[in-house]
């Protein structure tokens, strides 16, 4: 089940009450947490498909990170950020199809130190780094983190 978050778009519920937990903590140390865009928490399979048809292309570019969909070869275009391939199998899906990633804005300095340095007290992690580190999964699953439980307890 999704519900709306403040600053975004919907996250399964466990991971909702944990981005809230973690931007809240954030803004009390100055750090102010926003997804990229509403697009970027939850993602249809056809909002990823779309995404993807505009970041990839089949005619072959040296180099570039590569994706496959439907048993074809894709490549990253040129100065576009690296996207999941739309499968609908939860455990090759992008995380944001399943409502527990969030794309993080201005992924860098200060805020990307303290990430660094909470995230984990929230139950949240990355799935690549250095490449994207503002792309965080949800991994706390259904044992809510004790930062967490004392946010909600204040809420």
């Amino acid at each position: 089940m999704l519900r709306k978050v403040v600053k975004g778009g919907s996250l399964e519920l466990c991971a909702a009450d944990a981005w809230e937990a973690m931007e809240a903590a954030a803004k009390l140390d100055g750090i102010d947490l926003a997804p990229t865009s509403v697009g970027d928490m939850f993602r249809s399979i056809a909002q990823q498909k779309a995404g993807f048809m505009q970041r990839y292309q089949t005619d072959e570019i040296a180099n570039a990170s590569t994706r496959t969909y439907n048993g074809v070869k894709y490549y990253l275009k040129p100065k576009n950020a690296p996207l999941a391939a739309p499968n609908d199998d939860a455990k090759t899906c992008s995380k944001h199809m399943l409502g527990v990633a969030v794309d993080v804005a201005g992924s860098n300095g200060k805020r990307l130190e303290w990430m660094f340095n909470n995230v984990a007290k929230f139950g949240w992690s990355w799935e690549v780094v250095p490449e994207e580190p503002w792309h965080l999964r949800y991994v706390a699953g259904d044992a809510i983190p004790e930062a967490v439980t004392v946010w909600l307890q204040t809420k």
